[in-house]
């Protein structure tokens, strides 16, 4: 059995992207150490080898990982071969915007220039309501950035560096929006183990600034934790993203666990892997379309 490190040595990967695959694509499992340290078996070095060749080869890591889990016979040639999504190069010489003209979310992480970001998602959140924003230029910009780590055009510090400004410009908001004092309760949030935010944090926001009663949980929440924040606050609506497939058990456990609670509550579900949870009922694609759709039935008396 091999540790992080040394399988870093072995495939020239470092330990932060070796974990990054892990967390967003699963090539690999490795168990644990009494201590609670990661250890790799010969086979599964093996397929972080492929990896790391195919990405070296020019294939994002996102479809290297889809060859890599699949049947025999994929046409890995054709992946290599298809033209990277994400035109921006990382010259250093990068300006705040993109070739269409709006500011480039991409070209401010790579610079790691607080200001500059500042300055691109302060152009980007003054062109239009918040709700635009997100619809037509924060959720494609943050597409766009994780391509840009795949391809390996930036780093993991300068992807969280851009996602944690995003954050932070949401944030202010989110709590500018106006404060219900009464209303059905909406708990928001992610099950135990989803740690990507700013899509169900935009939602929470435009449910907030319609007037509900948002009460905005975060990041990985145990099933046991959703159920006692819906019955301190007798929450009339849970609403739980889930964006990947490792992610749909335990949301559908956060379902589980919240239809047998007292008072009852609508348990709704969203994101790009929102069908394969049941017992809850599903929300549009579109955040601000879901958020109106939320709140509609909420006002109707329906959820």
């Amino acid at each position: 059995m091999y540790t992080i490190r040394q399988v870093s040595a072995l495939t020239g990967v470092g330990e932060a992207r070796l974990r990054a695959w892990e967390r967003r694509y699963r090539v690999v499992e490795p168990a644990r150490s009494a201590g609670g340290y990661r250890l790799y078996d010969e086979d599964q070095v093996t397929v972080l080898r492929e990896m790391a060749t195919l990405v070296t080869n020019g294939v994002p890591a996102s479809a290297a990982a889809r060859v890599l889990t699949a049947s025999p016979g994929s046409d890995v040639a054709e992946m290599a071969a298809q033209p990277d999504p994400v035109a921006h190069e990382s010259t250093g010489n990068e300006t705040a915007v993109a070739a269409g003209g709006e500011p480039d979310l991409v070209a401010a992480a790579y610079s790691l220039d607080p200001q500059l970001l500042w300055s691109v998602i302060d152009q980007a959140f003054h062109q239009a309501s918040f709700e635009q924003v997100v619809e037509q230029w924060l959720l494609p910009q943050l597409v766009l950035l994780g391509e840009a780590w795949e391809t390996g055009r930036i780093s993991v510090a300068q992807e969280h560096f851009a996602s944690a400004g995003l954050m932070r410009a949401v944030s202010a908001v989110y709590d500018a929006a106006p404060r219900s004092s009464s209303g059905a309760v909406v708990l928001v949030g992610l099950p135990r183990g989803a740690r990507h935010e700013l899509a169900i944090f935009c939602f929470a926001t435009c449910l907030r600034r319609l007037g509900s009663a948002v009460v905005y949980l975060g990041a990985d929440i145990p099933e046991d934790a959703w159920r006692d924040a819906a019955h301190r606050r007798r929450a009339r609506a849970a609403v739980i993203g889930v964006t990947a497939d490792y992610e749909v058990p335990q949301a559908q456990a956060v379902a589980d666990q919240l239809a047998s609670v007292s008072p009852p509550l609508s348990v709704w579900i969203g994101g790009s892997h929102r069908t394969a949870v049941h017992g809850a009922r599903q929300l549009p694609d579109s955040v601000a379309t879901a958020a109106r759709t939320l709140h509609r039935s909420l006002a109707a008396g329906d959820a």
